[in-house]
């Protein structure tokens, strides 16, 4: 999960993830925890400009937490705001959703990341509990040729099955962090607890 400390370098956390798989609500719900729990000094980024109202979402959040949002039109301008941004301590970055089969699109996102040092990033793949494990795996598989990733599981609220988070974590050899169980912000999102989700396995 991201955990920071004052003084230390920027994390830039990038947010991956196909259409409607709920990264933007994911990040307004670890942006609030960040800023509200931790005092954080957060700064957004949305490369989303293809989805209508994707920006008008998450400005709307940033405005309520009093934090600055950059909008990226083309992947490579994220790489001039990088010196402005490292004044902060972490940086969450929303990407545009896309589907994993779109080789145009998985492109900018591999433009998007490549934009800043893989010392300084960390990457975030969202998967909803509700899309069939076949395709999980296909879409872990495409994503795994950009970048190495930590899961977060969305929609959880919408499934009765826990066993599909395991199954991946094995599948992918990935770190589980996150799980979303709704839609209400800030709240809704937990660490993923491994206690809990044996209980839930086991149940």
């Amino acid at each position: 999960v991201i955990d920071f400390k004052p003084n230390q370098p920027t994390k830039f956390v990038f947010f991956l993830g196909s259409t409607g798989v709920g990264k933007t609500t994911t990040i307004a719900k670890i942006a609030s925890r960040l800023k509200l729990d931790n005092n954080c000094n957060l700064a957004l980024v949305t490369a989303d400009t293809y989805r209508v109202a994707a920006v008008e979402q998450l400005k709307v959040y940033a405005d309520i937490l009093s934090v600055p949002l950059n909008v990226v039109y083309d992947p490579t301008e994220l790489g001039g705001m990088i010196d402005e941004l490292s004044k902060y301590d972490v940086v969450l970055i929303d990407t545009a959703g896309c589907s994993h089969r779109n080789k145009e699109q998985i492109e900018d996102v591999r433009t998007l990341l490549e934009q800043v040092p893989i010392a300084k990033r960390m990457v975030y793949l969202a998967l909803s509990g509700a899309t069939k494990y076949k395709d999980l795996l296909e879409i872990a598989d495409v994503y795994s040729a950009l970048t190495d990733y930590s899961i977060i599981f969305t929609k959880l609220d919408e499934t009765s099955s826990a066993g599909v988070m395991l199954n991946m974590k094995i599948s992918t050899k990935c770190p589980l962090s996150y799980i979303t169980n709704g839609q209400n912000v800030p709240d809704d999102i937990e660490k993923v607890d491994a206690q809990t989700l044996a209980k839930q396995l086991m149940s």
